[in-house]
């Protein structure tokens, strides 16, 4: 009876082989893209959303608001903002 030992040659070659493989295969699912369309984008001013609705009269009173000098801005919700933005939560 013969039994042979394990050639380290072809282990090397194969887990060479395998790392090489994947690392194929992890580059070409890397990349991930999205694409809106133009129908999609005339969707918007129809959101549910407050942030989308009416968005250009929206900047708009918000201009003459700051150019008339009535603009407000609420110091706690900014300071809010602020720490959620800087512990990520945004």
């Amino acid at each position: 009876m013969k039994i042979n030992g394990i050639n380290s040659s072809k282990l090397v070659s194969f887990y060479n082989r395998s790392k090489v493989e994947k690392s194929l295969k992890s580059e070409s699912n890397s990349k991930d893209s999205i694409h809106i369309s133009s129908i999609g984008k005339s969707l918007s001013p129809y959101s549910l959303d407050d942030k989308f609705v009416n968005s250009k009269e929206r900047v708009e009173s918000i201009k003459k608001a700051v150019a008339n000098g009535t603009y407000k801005v609420d110091s706690k919700l900014v300071a809010q903002k602020i720490i959620d933005n800087i512990k990520g939560k945004v």
